[in-house]
């Protein structure tokens, strides 16, 4: 049989591939493969808002325990963890984190948190896991000077990065950047494109639960 250069070549070619898929053994294949896919452990998911573990702060003493309205004075504030099942479908997380609040009733806050005090304060939950900016963590700031008005403020939000400032009594309906409705603290001022969202909550066997009602409105910053 007459073996042309062009026949050579190609069975040049078909034995190094062949030498090269001999030398992939089974270990080096699996490190061509992507990583495996990370999934929450539903023995882990939790509705309840448990404490953070945090240093200094007025409840660190109770860090895992599961948060109850008589734990809060007016304009106490802790950092809560919040894992229901729903978080890894909708959003991609297994676990955030939300600031929980002992505030001053105001009409707007009906049917998102719990009315305390004979109706005089509220229970809320404020997304504060992401800024809508740029998903800094904006912090509780019981008193401070803005830098951008230039004016004094007492109990708001402020985002650290970028001092985008939430008004957490004042709870408005925003239109997000996809054009959904969301319940949020107002923005008072920043580059922030709209409010600080609330999570809706509720009392339970005597502890606080946060509700999946509308995890939707948590679905910014590459959540959900």
């Amino acid at each position: 049989m007459n073996i042309t250069r062009r026949g050579f070549l190609q069975g040049a070619i078909g034995i190094a591939g062949a030498g090269m898929t001999g030398a992939l053994t089974v270990p080096a294949l699996k490190t061509l493969l992507p990583p495996p896919i990370t999934r929450c452990n539903p023995d882990d998911a939790h509705e309840t808002l448990t404490y953070k573990k945090e240093e200094g702060k007025w409840y660190e003493d109770k860090g895992g325990d599961i948060a109850k309205i008589e734990d809060f004075n007016l304009w106490d504030v802790a950092i809560v963890n919040w894992a229901p099942k729903e978080l890894e479908e909708e959003l991609g997380n297994c676990e955030i984190q939300l600031a929980l609040a002992k505030v001053p009733s105001e009409d707007s806050m009906e049917g998102l948190g719990i009315s305390v005090d004979e109706g005089n304060a509220m229970m809320m939950a404020y997304h504060t896991y992401k800024c809508p900016h740029l998903c800094c963590k904006p912090v509780f700031t019981a008193q401070g000077k803005s830098t951008i008005s230039g004016n004094d403020f007492e109990n708001m939000f402020l985002c650290p990065c970028h001092l985008s400032l939430f008004d957490p009594l004042d709870v408005i309906k925003n239109i997000d950047e996809q054009g959904r409705e969301v319940m949020a603290a107002k923005l008072l001022e920043g580059p922030a494109p709209y409010g600080l969202p609330v999570v809706p909550i509720a009392e339970k066997d005597g502890g606080l639960i946060g509700l999946t009602t509308h995890l939707d409105w948590l679905k910014y910053c590459g959540q959900g």
